[in-house]
C-alpha cells in the first residue's frame, strides 16, 4: 500500500531490498528510457537506493533514516518523496510500512526496469516516451537498444554446436523428477523480476460487456492479457466504454478474435481520425518544476496559495474540481488538449486560463474564446502561473471585448452577471481574517490537493 508522504518523518528508518536481479545495463535503461518520464531526481534516487541495498548486504548494515538519505542526496524530504512517488507509480519501487513500534519503519523494494523489448511494446510507457522526446529521438533510442541480429555479410560461421562439444546423457542418468528439480532451481536462482507501472484502472468492463452483448463477443474472449491492453489503451487515449466497444468490434471483425496488435492499430486509427497524426498528450501533466515558483516556498497569502494550487494540479484535475468531482466532459478535454498542443501552453498556465474563462463565462468553455486567449498568451511567451494571472488581470478589458463581440456575432444575449476570480479582484490582498481562519483555509486546501 502506498504511504502518503506526510506520514514520513526524517527520523523514520527504512531498509532497502532488491526485488530481483538488477544488472548494470538496467541503470542505462533507466537513464535513457525512464528518465524522460520521471526526471533525473527520481533516477538518482533509484541508483542511490540500489547502492544502499548492495552495501547493506555487503556490510551487514540494517536500516538507515530518511535524514541520512536527505544528507546523502542533498535534497529536502518533500523533494525526495516526490521522486519516490514517481518510482512507485512507474513500477520501479514498492513501499511497505511497519507500524506498532516506537517509530514506523519502511521497507523499500527495488524492481528491475522493463527490458527494452518489453518497454517498446508496452503500450503505455512507449507512447508516453514518444510524446515526451518526439519521433526522431524515440527512433534513435529504439535503435540504440536494438540487438545486432545477424553477422555482417561475407563471413563464414565457425560457431560450434552443442552436439559438437557435449555428449548426450544416457537414459540411465535421467532420474525421476529431474525436470522439476532442474527447471525449478533455475527459475529460483535466475529469476529476473521486472517492475511494471502501478496501474489502477477504473475502466468499466461491465458496461463494455453489455455494449458488446449483441455482437457475439463473449466475456471469454477477454483474457487477462486482453483486459490489460484495453485498460492501458483506454487510459492513454482517454476512451470511454462506448468508444472502446466500437473499436473492439472493428478489431474482432478483422480477425475473429480480440487480437491485441490489431486492437492497438484500430485505436491509433480511431484517435488519428479524431485528432490528426499526433499521439495523445499527457492530460494529467502538471507544471514542470523549472516553471514552479512555490515548490520550496511557503505561501504568504491566499494569492500565493492560489499560485501553488495551479502549479500542483493538472488541467484534467482542475476541470474535475470545478465540476464538483464529476469526470470532465470529453468536449472540454478536447479543447484543453488541442489548445495545449497548438499553443504549447504549460499545464499551470492552462489552469489559469481555464479558471479565468470558466469563472467569467458561467462555467462554460468556448473553444474559439479559449484558443484566442491562449494564442495571445503564447505570443506573450507566458510560461509561469504568476505571469498568466498578472496578464489576465491587466488584459481583462480586452478579453471582455472579445467575448462581447463573439456573443453579438452569434445573436445571443447572456443575462448572467459576470463574476471574476478572487485572484483578479484583489480581495485576498485586503484579507482581514484571523490567523485561525487562515490556517483553517490552508488545511482545507491541503486536504483538497491530497484527495485529488
Amino acid at each position: 500500500m502506498q504511504t502518503h508522504w506526510k506520514e514520513v518523518l526524517p527520523v523514520d528508518p527504512y531498509t532497502v531490498l532488491a526485488g530481483g536481479l538488477i544488472q548494470p545495463i538496467d541503470l542505462k535503461i533507466i537513464n535513457y528510457l525512464y528518465q524522460p518520464l520521471i526526471g533525473p531526481l527520481a533516477c538518482q534516487l533509484y541508483a542511490t537506493l540500489l547502492y544502499e541495498a548492495e552495501d547493506g548486504r555487503a556490510l551487514g548494515e540494517g536500516a538507515f533514516t530518511h535524514h541520512h538519505l536527505m544528507v546523502r542526496t542533498d535534497s529536502s524530504l518533500d523533494v525526495l518523496l516526490d521522486a519516490r512517488k514517481k518510482l512507485e507509480a512507474i513500477g520501479l519501487l514498492k513501499v511497505y510500512k511497519k507500524s506498532g513500534e516506537e517509530r514506523p519503519s519502511f521497507v523499500y523494494i527495488l524492481e528491475a526496469p522493463l527490458s527494452p523489448a518489453r518497454f517498446f511494446s508496452d503500450g503505455l510507457l512507449n507512447i508516453y516516451l514518444y510524446n515526451r522526446v518526439g519521433k526522431r529521438e524515440y527512433l534513435r533510442l529504439k535503435a540504440l537498444f536494438q540487438a545486432q541480429t545477424s553477422a555482417p555479410d561475407g563471413l563464414e560461421e565457425l560457431t560450434a554446436s552443442f552436439n559438437d562439444v557435449f555428449t548426450s546423457l544416457h537414459p540411465s542418468e535421467l532420474t525421476q523428477g529431474w525436470e522439476a528439480e532442474a527447471t525449478g532451481m533455475a527459475e529460483d536462482a535466475l529469476d529476473r523480476k521486472e517492475g511494471t507501472p502501478l496501474f489502477r484502472s477504473h475502466f468499466d468492463f461491465d458496461h463494455l460487456y453489455r455494449l458488446l452483448s449483441d455482437v457475439i463477443i463473449s466475456k471469454e474472449a477477454f483474457t487477462d492479457e486482453v483486459k490489460t491492453a484495453v485498460e492501458k489503451l483506454a487510459f492513454v487515449y482517454r476512451l470511454t466504454a462506448e468508444e472502446m466497444s466500437q473499436i473492439i468490434q472493428g478489431a474482432f471483425l478483422h480477425t475473429g478474435i480480440i487480437d491485441i496488435d490489431q486492437l492497438r492499430k484500430e485505436v491509433r486509427n480511431y484517435y488519428q481520425i479524431e485528432h490528426g497524426d499526433t499521439l495523445p498528450a499527457l492530460a494529467l501533466r502538471k507544471q514542470a518544476p523549472a516553471d514552479r515558483e512555490m515548490d520550496h516556498t511557503t505561501p504568504k497569502d491566499d494569492y500565493e496559495r492560489q499560485i501553488q494550487f495551479f502549479e500542483t494540479i493538472s488541467p484534467y484535475e482542475l476541470l474535475k474540481a470545478v465540476s464538483g468531482g464529476a469526470k470532465p466532459a470529453p468536449a472540454d478535454l478536447k479543447i484543453v488538449e488541442e489548445t495545449m498542443f497548438d499553443q504549447k501552453l504549460s499545464p499551470g498556465v492552462m489552469n489559469v486560463l481555464l479558471h479565468y474563462v470558466m469563472t467569467t463565462n458561467d462555467y462554460k468553455l468556448s473553444k474559439s474564446y479559449v484558443q484566442k486567449i491562449a494564442a495571445h498568451w503564447a505570443r506573450k511567451n507566458i510560461k509561469t502561473v504568476r505571469q498568466a494571472m498578472e496578464l489576465a488581470k491587466s488584459e481583462h478589458k480586452k478579453y471582455q471585448d472579445w467575448q462581447t463581440k463573439k456573443k453579438r456575432s452569434s445573436n445571443r444575449s447572456n443575462p448572467h452577471q459576470e463574476k471574476l476570480p478572487k485572484w483578479m479582484t484583489g480581495e485576498w490582498e485586503t484579507d482581514t481574517r484571523s490567523d485561525e481562519d487562515i490556517q483553517k483555509r490552508v488545511e482545507e486546501l491541503e486536504r483538497f490537493l491530497t484527495n485529488l
